[in-house]
Parts: C-alpha cells; structure tokens; sequence
C-alpha cells in the first residue's frame, strides 16, 4: 500500500519510512536490518556481531546456529568436533616434526644430531655436504660401534652391484674418490615402532666429483639390531677428512 494512500487525515499523521520506497517496497541494504525479509542485511549483522576479533573462524555449534572460533597463537591444528577445536600437534604419529639438526660453522670430520625424542616411530635423516676429497663415510646410531649392523648396498652406476655386510660395526657409505669438488646428498627413513624390535632403515646415497665426472648412487637396507633402545643419536664420521663448512644434517621425526 502506498504511504499516499494510508489512512491519515493530515500531513502531520504521514510517517515516513526512509528504508522504503513511496510504494512501501523495502529498500535492500540500506542501514540497520529492520525487515525479517531483508536476508542480505540481516546476514551482514549476524557476521558484524559474531566476528568481533581478527583470525576467527565460523562454525554451526546446532544446525542453523552460528558460532565462532577464537584464532590461536602457535603451531596448532584444527580437531573436528563438535564443538571443533584447537589442538597442539602430536609428540608422534602423523606430522614431521623437527627432531634437530646441526649446520658446521667450520670443517669438522664429524656430524651428529643427538638427544633425539625416542616419542618418535618413525625418523627422517637429511644430509647435504661438500669437501674436497673423496673418503668414505660412517654411519652409526647412537655412536654404536659394536657389530649390530645388518644390511645390503645396491650400487647404481654405469654398472651395478650388491654388497652384503652381516654384523658391521657401521654403515660405510662409499665415496667418489679423487681430488675435486664433491657433494654429498643423504636422505633415508628409520622404522623404529617400539624400543625392543629391530630398528629398520632404508637409505638413498648419491655422490659425484666434479673432477672425474663419477656420479652414482646407492641405496642401503637393513637393521640396526639393538633390541632395547630407540635412535636418539645420528652420526656420520668422515674417517680421513673432513665435512665442509655449511655442512647440514636435518633429523625429521614421526
């Protein structure tokens, strides 16, 4: 109904609704929601009024029933629930973590990551190194070197060979050889489920000398037979010489 034709016998009884036309069709958003019907300014205020604070998150705490979820400070992940909810990520069992690393400031034969959380089932070993000269590499856990290593090495060259080692006291990772830039590049997993089983690993070593072009690669498989403890230590010994500066060794956990 037109306001002009509402039922007022003077202009002082016309009342004037500035969120309507002269028509009484409700203007759409045009300040504060006034109208049941008026679903784009009604949902604008219900959003003004629950997000009071940057970061927050909607959620349905019922059906039909919006509710938010303050911002947290932090490493975190959203749980589901109801209602959902901010948890701190797992000491294990599901998102790498960071178990340590080591960068040498200086060249150093050796390079270790200890204090290792033995929380973790599942370790990720990452090493990126040059030097200048071809030794070979020892790697033990725990600085163990009694003869608790079972394991094959699979060569991947321009020929290929399998070398097996039964009760090694490490595992001897073969370098290149030669004078030259080398870069080394080690990455691998360790199983270690629970202390008193056998600790499995699987390992890709590749290698190349810039000098007298070899470039080749190894994978390793085997066990580290402590039946009591889990790896909280990673070391790889360099023998003769030495890791250059820069050096890093990254121990990922699970």
């Amino acid at each position: 109904m037109s306001l002009l034709t509402r039922g007022v016998t003077g202009l002082s009884s016309l009342v004037v609704d500035s969120d309507k036309d002269w028509l009484g069709h409700l203007i759409k958003n045009l300040g504060a929601p006034v109208d049941e019907s008026d679903a784009l300014r009604k949902q604008d205020a219900v959003l003004r009024s629950l997000l009071t604070q940057a970061g927050q998150l909607i959620y349905a705490s019922a059906p039909g029933t919006p509710a938010t979820l303050a911002p947290q400070s932090g490493d975190k992940f959203l749980k589901t629930g109801t209602p959902p909810s901010w948890a701190d990520l797992p000491a294990s069992g599901g998102f790498w973590q960071l178990a340590g690393q080591t960068v040498l400031s200086t060249s150093q034969s050796i390079i270790e990551v200890t204090g290792i959380s033995t929380a973790f089932e599942l370790l990720w070993v990452i090493l990126m190194s040059t030097w200048s000269h071809g030794y070979d590499i020892t790697l033990r856990f725990n600085n163990d070197s009694g003869g608790n290593y079972d394991y094959s090495r699979f060569l991947f060259a321009d020929v290929f060979a399998r070398s097996v080692y039964d009760n090694a006291t490490g595992i001897a990772l073969i370098a290149p050889g030669g004078e030259g830039s080398l870069f080394y590049q080690f990455q691998g997993l360790i199983f270690q489920r629970l202390s008193n089983w056998r600790k499995t690993f699987g390992f890709t070593w590749y290698h190349s000398n810039s000098a007298n072009g070899s470039n080749s690669f190894h994978t390793l498989q085997g066990y580290w037979n402590d039946l009591s403890s889990k790896v909280t230590g990673i070391r790889f010994s360099a023998g003769s010489g030495n890791f250059d500066a820069g050096a890093k060794l990254i121990v990922l956990g699970a």
